[in-house]
């Protein structure tokens, strides 16, 4: 029970900053919110590292957790990529399968779900799928092939983060925290050097353009101690559960309403989440 509350609160605070984020990039470059964000967890990161401790890492644990801030990195660019060139009711719900990835490497190591933590599973993936869908402007709009296979890209990189991410949490979390935040951090400051998109935004908005930073990081140590003490296979699940808080913030402060296909889908990803905690 304490893995999946972990976990949830991963999707909790995700989902949180899944809204910030955008809502503040509408005022403020997106580049500059990016790198902020990513600022703030490496600090914050440090800090943890600094005051919890903990064994040091072997050189494996060191390179999961770089691979999982890599994975985490090319997943946004890739999603963003995505989410220009097509309809973004298209690139959310491809991009929220990512949890299939943990899921399958977890089941095909060896892990072994109880009977309700396997219905739940796919149901909990399928109710975020149909939760995160929008409806596109327009009764035509179609995502091309290249679109729709940089939004699978996307999915599978961030499976990837959380497949790693896991493995390099494994009594070494506040190390995984601290590497993995390292090579976002880089990949990030790369991405922008090279684009050389607009990133300085005025000083009084600072204070604010730290918390989306603030909850991933809060959200990354939360889903690495859940993996120390629960199923990777469900956890996982559990923490991509972010998009229904996303959604729910919209309808909540923005007055959005949802379609037929996000209600099911919201009533599904709920129904999984019991039958995941029931076993």
């Amino acid at each position: 029970m304490a893995a999946d509350l972990l976990a949830l609160l991963t999707a909790l605070t995700y989902g949180l900053a899944n809204y910030l984020g955008p809502f503040l990039s509408r005022r403020n470059p997106l580049a500059g919110v990016l790198l902020t964000s990513q600022v703030v967890g490496l600090i914050g990161g440090g800090l943890l590292l600094l005051v919890r401790g903990g064994p040091r890492p072997t050189t494996q644990h060191l390179l999961e957790g770089l691979a999982a801030g890599a994975c985490n990195s090319l997943a946004l660019a890739l999603v963003y990529t995505a989410a220009i060139a097509g309809p973004l009711s298209i690139v959310a719900p491809i991009s929220a399968t990512g949890a299939m990835v943990p899921v399958a490497v977890a089941l095909a190591t060896g892990e072994q779900p109880t009977l309700l933590e396997l219905a739940g599973i796919p149901l909990a993936v399928i109710g975020v799928v149909l939760a995160a869908a929008r409806q596109a402007e327009g009764r035509h709009q179609q995502a091309e092939p290249r679109t729709i296979a940089i939004a699978l890209l996307s999915a599978v990189f961030f499976g990837g983060f959380l497949t790693f991410f896991g493995r390099a949490s494994a009594d070494h979390t506040f190390w995984a925290v601290f590497s993995s935040r390292i090579s976002l951090l880089f990949l990030t400051t790369a991405f922008v050097l090279l684009r050389r998109p607009p990133v300085r935004f005025p000083v009084r908005e600072l204070p604010v353009m730290t918390l989306p930073g603030i909850l991933l990081l809060a959200g990354t140590v939360s889903y690495g101690i859940a993996t120390t003490k629960g199923l990777v296979s469900v956890v996982a699940v559990l923490a991509t559960l972010a998009p229904v808080v996303t959604v729910g913030l919209a309808v909540s402060l923005l007055h959005e309403r949802l379609a037929r296909r996000q209600q099911l889908g919201v009533g599904l990803a709920l129904l999984g989440v019991v039958l995941l905690a029931a076993g």
